[in-house]
């Protein structure tokens, strides 16, 4: 069954009932990297799991979003049955441990205010980070390829975008665009006293290992080595930083020499092991190296830290790092938070109209295409032109205004008998 097949069909069934908009998920504030790594989704099952999440009959649409930092789902329900989620989860990962204390659950302005503070970097570790919302927009993207997103949560999450970017413009939350890659290089500085002299090693080639790279150059690293599957992006992000592009399997031909080994690499199991890392120190001569995993699921054994002279850190480690020069961002965060709780009810409303949306498209699409086709009957100077084009604009926003209303009244009505 195609998408748009099987999405008329749920639709069909659900009639005009109305849909809840929910989110069930885990983050770094309930839960440790050691869970988290165990219900993430992966590039290779995320599809799997829309495929499965979108056969259950209450589930309309859907986005996952997957970071290491975060897992949640966001659903429109045709039924107000939590545990559904919350079940997919557990099922899908065979989870077999309680996940009652780590997993959150919201509904309605509750889940509609915790998508936009998530995207805004307002629930972040790293207080405001901007690195968030291309994730938030990746997993929309990824959510509409597989045909889990239509006209409801398609338009909701156009409009959390939005109030993202006004977030980011209004405030000074990002000003200093940190990252958790910002504190991993910050914790290494806590170990070595210049960077100068260091080597270094990121595993992974991808957005976070590139934005790593960034903040180690501006503390004066100049030796990089960047490890990456796939060869080619390992040369491209090289490249840019006049670094040392390899191949996976040849790092251990370079870590007995490495000082600092950042990994934000995916795996499903860990690349750098407790055995290997031991025979690396001998010829290192009592030299501490310091070892920063970021990724989730993580890819360095924790059995590492037991060794001498090895400093390992894990992302959940970086909180510190975060929370001890975050006074600033708080107060921007409470005028980002401002801005949001103002917009949530009306991001609400549109959201239980979400039936009408593709009526309200339509006849603004019409109403444009004959306005564009009236002003080409007319033959004016171009500067006339342009103000009529300018004014017969706000004439027709404002006519279409007033009957989206109208229509959003009239759809709201028949759902509440």
């Amino acid at each position: 069954m195609s998408a748009g097949i099987r999405e008329f069909t749920k639709r069909k069934k659900a009639g005009v009932a109305q849909m809840l908009f929910c989110v069930v998920g885990l983050s770094f504030r309930t839960a440790p990297v050691e869970v988290r790594e165990k219900l993430s989704f992966s590039d290779e099952t995320l599809y799997d799991a829309y495929r499965l999440l979108l056969a259950k009959e209450e589930v309309q649409e859907c986005v996952i979003v997957s970071t290491c930092n975060r897992v949640e789902i966001y659903a429109l329900l045709s039924e107000c049955r939590g545990n559904i989620l919350k079940d997919f989860i557990r099922d899908f990962h065979k989870y077999r441990d309680s996940l009652d204390a780590v997993l959150y659950s919201k509904s309605g302005s509750d889940a509609v205010k915790h998508i936009c503070m998530v995207a805004s970097g307002l629930d972040s570790m790293v207080l405001g980070e901007s690195q968030i919302f291309g994730q938030v927009k990746d997993a929309f993207a990824r959510a509409v390829s597989a045909g889990a997103v239509s006209h409801a949560l398609e338009h909701l999450f156009s409009q959390v975008f939005s109030v993202v970017k006004k977030v980011r413009a209004r405030t000074k939350i990002g000003e200093k665009n940190l990252s958790v890659s910002y504190a991993a290089v910050k914790l290494a500085q806590s170990i070595f006293t210049t960077f100068t002299d260091k080597k270094v090693m990121i595993l992974g080639a991808g957005e976070m290992g590139e934005l790593t790279v960034r903040n180690l150059i501006s503390a004066g690293v100049s030796n990089v080595v960047v490890a990456n599957r796939t060869f080619q992006k390992a040369v491209e992000v090289s490249e840019r930083f006049n670094g040392t592009p390899i191949m996976l399997h040849e790092i251990w031909e370079y870590i007995p020499k490495i000082d600092i080994l950042i990994s934000a690499i995916n795996a499903p199991e860990f690349l750098i092991k407790s055995s290997q890392v031991s025979n690396a120190l001998v010829s290192r001569n009592g030299s501490p190296v310091f070892l920063v995993d970021i990724s989730v699921p993580r890819s360095i054994d924790p059995e590492i830290s037991r060794l001498q002279d090895v400093h390992l850190y894990n992302i959940d480690d970086l909180r510190a790092v975060v929370d001890s020069n975050a006074e600033l961002r708080r107060r921007e965060a409470e005028k980002g938070i401002n801005l949001i709780e103002n917009k949530v009810s009306e991001l609400v409303e549109c959201m239980k109209s979400y039936d009408i949306l593709p009526t309200l498209v339509s006849i603004r699409s019409k109403a444009e295409e004959i306005r564009k086709d009236g002003l080409l009957e007319i033959d004016i100077p171009v500067q006339q032109r342009e103000v009529i084009d300018l004014l017969t604009k706000s004439m027709i926003n404002k006519i279409l205004k007033h009957s989206e209303l109208k229509l959003r009244e009239y759809s709201s009505n028949l759902k509440h008998g």
